[in-house]
């Protein structure tokens, strides 16, 4: 029969299909019929009412055969019910292959202006991806499509509560995986409930992505067999018929009470129709496959073929099998829906369950599979399926398959499908032909390059390692070696070792050279070569000056000012101005990590200039978001601004980030970055005085530095480390464990002093001044001081002076010793870091009390509360607070219920002082100084700064050189 014929026969065709329904009902509706399974539907019940009024994630659990669907089909009426709006998708096995069959099946209805509202980029991505507007011309950027599915779940549910459904989400395709878990791992408060059924130990993409997504959690509802009761309704629904006890039993026993592994052997007793003597002697099948193999069995011999084909195509339709079978009959089909295997709904058709599909499909011989394969890629109308079909259907290399694969991996790059283009890439390697090497080696780095896009680390490496055991030599093997470098931050000497010889292998090839010697640079640091890190970066800037394009010169120009920071020649701002220039009309092209404003404003926080580095972050991190960068794009922008937020005295700021952090972290399964979130934490958390934690965080940096060879984060969680044992009283530990990181970095590098390099010199100092050992102590200090004052950072000085300060002091020069901390307090205006100014302080008070400077050391001592209470740095706040209570002075009290802090900011609101001006004296925020006075307003029982003065006009704010009664 031709196609054109089947649009003729339509209607017959399926008033004939209904009928054989049904006929097929029993079995079938017994099949879609929710037996018992109170507890579940109430826990379900329950789930979708607070779907209203937050978001919402339910899996449905369980063994194959056990019931998922039925319960996940209940759920799905259960929300309708309620009014919301249901995006659904019900993949099969072979749907898994198909980019983006799982979104197109839940977007699927959609009103049109859902899409045309988008950004034009996300709007262009999403009709892509989606064929809305024909095949794309030009690849999407693969930021852009996860953000227009986001957007537009976020628009739906503004209007109402979304249920997103999924059937087996094990087969949901890894596309639609991506792009899905993106948008939901960012749900927040959007009444969105995702729904899913899948197989307990499955291997579904999405699942381990939003798991932990959710604040609530996913609630897993885990399906087992069901009761004999239970089993026995089933049975009687679908027979018809009362069965005997014993026969009952028998059937609950051997199926576990698996409702499909029960309804297959009620099916064996329906075919035999016997007597129930016949029952009881029946022999059971032993195993829920053996019972479907058992059931297909009967099925008409004329059916095989179109349940083979049907088992094999992602959707399909009656036209298919028309045009892919010979002599094909839909009257062969009729034993098949009587007996409940298949459906037909208008032209489609398809298997009642999953497990009849897959079943029948694993009992075709390989060599008759495959003929059916290439049938079928001459019914089907899709680029990327007839593709698939043509790659399982031949088994030997045939370049003209494998250019066709080509073709529709390249279109699967244009929709923004990487992992469907790199198992296309992966099915054109194979049938390649052993003498067509260089065609082969150019798709395996096509493929890993899909793979690197789509974040398969594990297959990257596969697949470079088993290309590179050939050899290629030259452009191929350099490109090979230069993206396994990439993905093995796990071992930085190995990826040193690969990128050297890239260099080698590389040539003459410029783009080639400048991309390779730009990774260079990073790695150069990891693996504590800062020597060769300005070599590197200028070699290529020499490549990327002779290649003329800007995007590459930009980079390396970036890469140049990295390495001549890290050798101690400070920003060089002219290199950054041009490389920011060329930036600019480079376009998007560039990740957002590696973009020259980046590294400014990173190397500017490096050097304490918080205010000029925390817009260029802070626009970084927008930029990654916008384009859906994630995991090592995105995870280091927010870890410098939680520590420059930190550094500049704002703790919500910096939680802020630091949350967003852990949480980006969380989803990415990245050693390298889960070292960098973590010391982070120890730093915040040490600055606070939460020592114990920040221990266990900063152990946990070493531990993975080690693992991977990564030198620098090994030396910067042992700055830690030992600054944690100095603050615990442990300075012999802390100078055993600094004094060798410091030698190192002599001589190695880098040689910069700011951030973490100025610990190595300034906590040993301390911790040799505690240990006595001042005479060790003076050549650090000279040190310190001849490259604080040749670098020139104010920062740097301003500790050096501190401890210049401390050891004077330690030597009984007290007035001296006064004399090195104002001169620190002087450096520290020009770059204030409160915690920082607030130490001084501490320590200066301290002088001045040994030196009985009773007035000036509590001014000075408060002045230091002032500033560390803000910043819960509980360690100094107590110990202030104790050099307070040795002055013996009258401390000036405006309220029990103030802080030192707090009294502060009320005596100079009093006097008249700006926010802007109190805040800079104090070094605070200008939102803490607004914070203290809403306090002091409300312990005063004022309402407006003009009355402060006459509030605390009857307040007994005088010192007294009395001690305290």
């Amino acid at each position: 029969m031709g196609r054109l014929v089947w649009r003729a026969f339509g209607a017959k065709l399926r008033l004939a299909a209904r009928e054989v329904n049904r006929e097929s009902r029993s079995f079938v509706g017994a099949w879609s019929q929710l037996f018992g399974r109170s507890v579940e539907r109430a826990r379900i019940d329950e789930l979708l009412a607070r779907a209203s009024s937050g978001p919402v994630a339910v899996a449905v659990d369980g063994a194959p055969g056990v019931g998922k669907t039925t319960v996940w089909r209940y759920a799905l009426d259960g929300a309708i019910g309620r009014g919301y709006r249901v995006l659904a998708a019900s993949p099969c096995e072979a749907d898994g292959a198909l980019a983006f069959s799982g979104l197109g099946d839940l977007f699927d209805g959609l009103p049109v202006q859902l899409v045309d509202y988008l950004p034009d980029p996300q709007r262009r991505a999403l009709r892509a991806a989606l064929f809305l507007s024909g095949a794309p011309e030009s690849a999407t950027g693969l930021d852009a499509l996860p953000r227009a599915v986001l957007s537009v779940l976020r628009q739906l549910a503004a209007e109402g509560t979304v249920v997103i459904a999924i059937d087996d989400e094990q087969w949901l395709d890894r596309s639609s995986s991506r792009v899905l878990a993106f948008a939901l791992r960012r749900i927040r408060e959007e009444r969105i409930c995702l729904l899913l059924s899948r197989r307990a130990q499955g291997e579904g993409t999405l699942w381990p992505e939003i798991r932990d997504a959710f604040a609530d959690g996913v609630e897993v509802i885990a399906l087992a067999g069901v009761d004999a009761a239970t089993t026995h309704r089933m049975l009687a629904a679908a027979l018809g018929a009362k069965i005997p006890r014993r026969v009952l039993e028998r059937i609950h026993e051997v199926s576990g009470g698996n409702p499909l592994y029960v309804l297959a052997l009620g099916a064996e007793l329906k075919r035999r129709n016997g007597s129930a003597q016949d029952w009881q002697e029946l022999p059971l099948p032993s195993t829920l496959t053996n019972a479907i193999a058992r059931r297909l069995e009967h099925v008409r011999a004329g059916a095989d073929a179109p349940l083979f084909a049907i088992a094999a195509l992602a959707d399909p339709t009656l036209a298919m099998l028309d045009a892919a079978l010979d002599e094909f009959d839909v009257r062969d089909l009729d034993d098949s829906i009587r007996a409940g295997v298949i459906e037909i709904e208008e032209e489609r058709v398809r298997f009642t369950h999953p497990l009849l599909a897959s079943v029948h499909y694993a009992s075709l011989p390989p060599s008759e599979r495959r003929e059916l394969h290439l049938r079928l890629a001459d019914a089907v109308s899709d680029m990327e399926e007839r593709a698939r079909h043509l790659a399982l259907g031949t088994e030997v290399p045939d370049e003209k398959v494998a250019g066709e694969l080509d073709l529709a991996a390249a279109l699967a790059v244009r929709r923004g499908a990487p992992e469907a283009a790199a198992e296309l890439l992966e099915h054109a390697i194979r049938l390649t032909s052993a003498d067509e090497e260089e065609t082969r080696w150019a798709r395996t780095i096509r493929a890993a390059d899909q793979r690197y896009a789509a974040g398969d680390a594990p297959r990257v490496r596969k697949l470079l390692e088993q290309l590179l055991l050939e050899q290629p030599g030259g452009r191929t093997s350099a490109c090979a070696r230069l993206r396994l470098a990439m993905v093995r931050t796990d071992d930085f000497q190995f990826g040193a070792a690969m990128l050297d010889q890239a260099l080698v292998d590389a040539g003459g090839d410029d783009r080639l050279i400048a991309e390779i010697q730009r990774v260079y640079v990073d790695w150069s640091a990891n693996v504590g070569d800062y020597a060769g890190e300005v070599e590197r970066a200028q070699e290529a800037v020499a490549s990327a000056e002779r290649l003329g394009e800007p995007a590459p010169l930009a980079s390396a120009l970036a890469a140049l000012g990295v390495g001549l920071f890290s050798r101690g020649d400070g920003i060089r701002r002219d290199l950054f101005k041009r490389a920011i220039e060329l930036e600019r009309s480079a376009g998007e092209s560039s990740p957002t990590y590696y973009l020259p404003s980046t590294t400014y404003g990173t190397l500017l926080r490096i050097e304490n200039d918080l205010d000029t580095a925390r817009p260029l972050l802070e626009q970084a991190v927008a930029r990654a978001r916008r384009r859906g960068e994630e995991g090592g794009d995105l995870i280091p922008l927010l870890v410098r601004l939680a520590r420059l937020e930190s550094e500049a005295g704002n703790p919500d700021e910096s939680d802020r980030w630091l949350a967003a952090a852990v949480e980006a972290v969380r989803q990415d399964v990245n050693d390298e970055m889960d070292s960098w979130v973590a010391h982070v934490e120890g730093e915040i958390a040490a600055s606070r005085g939460q020592l114990e934690h920040a221990q266990s965080r900063a152990e946990e940096v070493l531990r993975l530095a080690i693992a991977s060879g990564d030198v620098q984060m090994q030396r910067d969680a042992n700055v830690l480390l030992a600054n944690i044992e100095l603050w615990n009283g442990e300075p012999g530990a802390a100078h055993q464990r600094l004094r060798p990181w410091r030698e190192r970095t002599i001589a190695n590098g880098p040689w910069y002093v700011g951030w973490i390099t100025l610990p190595l010199w300034a906590s040993d100092i301390e911790a040799l001044i505690t240990l006595d050992r001042l005479d060790e102590a003076q050549p650090i200090l000279d040190e310190l001081l001849k490259r604080a004052l040749g670098y020139a950072n104010p920062h740097g000085v301003a500790i050096a002076k501190r401890c210049e300060g401390l050891l004077l002091a330690s030597r009984g020069e007290l007035t001296p010793a006064i004399d090195a901390m104002n001169a620190a307090l002087v450096q520290h205006e020009k770059r204030p870091l409160p915690l920082e100014i607030g130490r001084t302080l501490l320590e200066k008070g301290s002088i001045e009390r040994r030196a009985k400077r009773k007035t000036a050391a509590k001014q000075t001592l408060e002045q230091a509360l002032a500033v560390l209470e803000p910043l819960d740095a509980a360690i100094w706040v107590a110990r202030a607070q104790d050099e307070l209570g040795r002055i013996g002075l009258r401390r000036a009290v405006v309220s029990d219920g103030l802080t030192s802090a707090q009294e502060r900011v009320a005596e100079l609101a009093a006097t008249g002082a700006t926010n802007r001006e109190i805040a800079q004296t104090l070094h605070m925020s200008s939102r803490t100084v607004e914070s203290h006075l809403t306090k002091i307003y409300s312990e005063l029982k004022i309402r407006s700064r003009a009355q402060l003065a006459t509030a605390l006009a009857g307040r007994d704010l005088t010192d007294s050189d009395d001690k305290v009664p």
